[in-house]
């Protein structure tokens, strides 16, 4: 299992070190939020001019998505990220995403007979979305499920 989880977690690195700056070309990555021009991107680092960014110009913006995480898996403060220290921090997400998945199904399987069935996996969600446990759905309680659901969009 590491095998395959070691070449994952390196190339998710590697994309996370990347993924603003392609996928956000237009993003001003001073972490206020607010979109400078791409020109205006290119103009501050290309230091000689040729309005291209060469390998030497071109810098990791400081606040880029999934910058906390690299930090935190620096677990020695060297600023690089060794093997044991990534294959640390990914084991500490595969025991919390493992917690979370059974906490789940313990919730989800009513009659604790160590089955899911497809009517405690309806019973289970239509007692969630009844909030005020009537027994019904009203309009407003599946409204608000949606909105639970969907990202904030912008």
């Amino acid at each position: 299992m590491t095998n395959t989880l070691i070449p994952t977690a390196i190339l998710s690195a590697l994309t996370i070190c990347a993924s603003t700056v392609i996928a956000h070309p237009d993003a001003n990555h001073s972490g206020s939020g607010q979109k400078a021009p791409v020109k205006q991107v290119v103009r501050a680092m290309d230091t000689d001019g040729d309005g291209l960014i060469s390998f030497e110009e071109f810098e990791l913006p400081e606040k880029r998505r999934g910058a906390d995480r690299l930090e935190a898996a620096d677990t020695d403060g060297d600023g690089n990220i060794s093997r044991a220290e990534m294959e640390a921090q990914l084991a500490e997400h595969v025991a919390a995403d493992t917690e979370r998945a059974e906490e789940r199904f313990d919730r989800t399987d009513v009659n604790s007979d160590g089955f899911v069935t497809p009517e405690e996996r309806k019973q289970v969600a239509f007692e969630t979305l009844d909030e005020n446990q009537d027994g019904y759905l009203s309009a407003e309680e599946l409204a608000k499920a949606r909105k639970r659901q969907r990202p904030p969009q912008g």
